[in-house]
This record gives C-alpha cells, structure tokens and sequence, in this order.
C-alpha cells in the first residue's frame, strides 16, 4: 500500500478485463491441469457474473477433471 510502484502495476492489472483465457492449476489428487475459462456478466445482478472452465478435449486435462469428478461421486455418495 505504501510502494508508488506497487500502485502503479496494480492500477494498470487487466484482472477485470480478461473474459476468457488458459489458467493452470495444480491440483493434490490429479496435478497439472490447463483449463480455458470464459467469463459472462449476468444482466441485471449488479455486476456478478459466471466464471466457466473447461478443458481441451481428448487433453490430460479433460482426463484429469473426469477422474476429479469420479473422486467427487465417490466421496460424496451416501
């Protein structure tokens, strides 16, 4: 808060702008995954919006994300 150049970089960070791109994460159970995001402003909620992420397909990525939701059916099940 105190850094002149912090405030500088921070001003002119595109977070807000990007609408869609590649993230990657690393994930304990399935590791790397590279996933596409689009973002989509909601008419009249006050600025909120839907953040969606996807993977490739046939990518290690859309492997990995099928073998997260196993995991979570399993371990969610009563």
């Amino acid at each position: 808060m105190k850094s002149a150049e912090f405030a500088a970089l921070w001003s002119c960070h595109p977070v807000r702008r990007c609408a869609f791109g590649t993230k990657s994460f690393h994930h304990p159970l399935v590791g790397a995954l590279e996933l596409d995001f689009e973002m989509t402003r909601l008419p009249d909620s006050g600025g909120q919006g839907l953040l969606m992420y996807g993977a490739e397909p046939g990518s290690p990525s859309e492997a990995a994300l099928r073998l997260l939701a196993r995991e979570a059916v399993t371990f969610y099940a009563p």
